[in-house]
């Protein structure tokens, strides 16, 4: 969203016609110019548009994301400039909005030039929406992460992100579940198989070319600009399955057959799913077993997949 963009969106709070919105904007721009910003605005799901006799009125979307970009221009008018709002600040927002990550791990995950991400950052940065400190497991490398005190900020993007994935989704496949949702990245099972740019298949379906030939009926898909490899793949499948420990368990046999490194596992299950990460390390490290993970289960995979 660009400065145009944001002042439309800011004076529809109430359904207002183009010909009184365009007087209030204060900004020398063409009619088109303004409707090509309308028409972005309601694709994007942040306005609706309906006719009154001769006019087109135009709102806010009931939605609560719209809502809280509301309060965010109403008490920060001055981010309206600021241009924090625009596809690439956004994304690198949602990336950074479960997470603390360098410069190269944004890059990866947002699939954008250093150069590129360095110049969000600073913009953003300068904005004080989010802050950078030094990594001290790295010598000269800087940590980002979102400013906690930006509190409507952080709502907006807690509420933007699921309501651009399900939003993506939807228009992929209406019958998609969505299943999981970090940043810019999101998991769905689908009826049917999607060849759309951007989704990558995974979960269970893929990990018969690492070892496991496993029948899989269901359609599993991750919404990601990355190049996924095995824990990629092996965090997924127990996220396609939350409540389900045989994923569990596939994952703990995976971990004993490929020997992970320690830190690319750990970096994965922080990401993914600390908590089965956490269980599957402390069963081979500290050799605890749990309910859901004994020696015999691994055993019992050995046994049909291979050591």
């Amino acid at each position: 969203m660009n400065e145009l963009d944001l002042l439309i969106f800011q004076h529809t709070h109430e359904p207002i016609a183009i010909k009184e919105l365009t007087k209030k904007i204060h900004l020398s721009v063409a009619q088109k110019t303004v409707y090509t910003s309308i028409y972005r605005l309601e694709k994007e799901g942040l306005l609706t548009t309906k006719k009154q006799g001769k006019n087109l009125l135009i709102q806010q979307s009931p939605q609560p994301v719209s809502a809280y970009l509301h309060t965010i221009l109403e008490t920060q008018p001055h981010l309206i400039k600021k241009h924090i709002f625009s596809t690439t600040s956004l994304h690198i927002l949602l990336t950074l909005l479960h997470d603390i990550l360098t410069v190269k791990r944004i890059t990866e995950i947002n699939h954008l030039s250093e150069r590129n991400t360095r110049r969000h950052l600073s913009k953003l940065h300068k904005a004080a929406v989010i802050i950078k400190q030094k990594d001290h497991s790295t010598p000269h490398t800087y940590i980002w992460e979102i400013n906690k005190l930006q509190r409507e900020i952080l709502q907006f993007l807690e509420a933007y992100e699921e309501f651009r994935a399900f939003k993506i989704s939807k228009s992929i496949d209406a019958n998609a579940s969505l299943l999981w949702v970090h940043g810019i990245e999101f998991l769905i099972k689908t009826p049917q198989p999607v060849h759309q740019k951007h989704f990558t298949k995974t979960g269970t379906a893929v990990l018969n070319q690492y070892g496991m030939k496993l029948l899989s009926t269901e359609h599993i898909y991750l919404y990601t600009k990355r190049t996924l490899d095995l824990w990629d793949h092996a965090f997924l499948m127990v996220l396609s399955r939350k409540n389900d420990a045989n994923q569990l368990r596939y994952l703990a046999y995976l971990y004993k057959k490929h020997k992970p490194d320690p830190t690319e596992f750990l970096q994965k299950g922080t990401y993914y799913d600390p908590q089965s990460m956490h269980l599957v390390s402390d069963f081979f490290l500290k050799n605890k077993e749990t309910p859901q993970l004994t020696r015999k289960d691994i055993t019992e995979l050995e046994r049909l997949y291979g050591v």
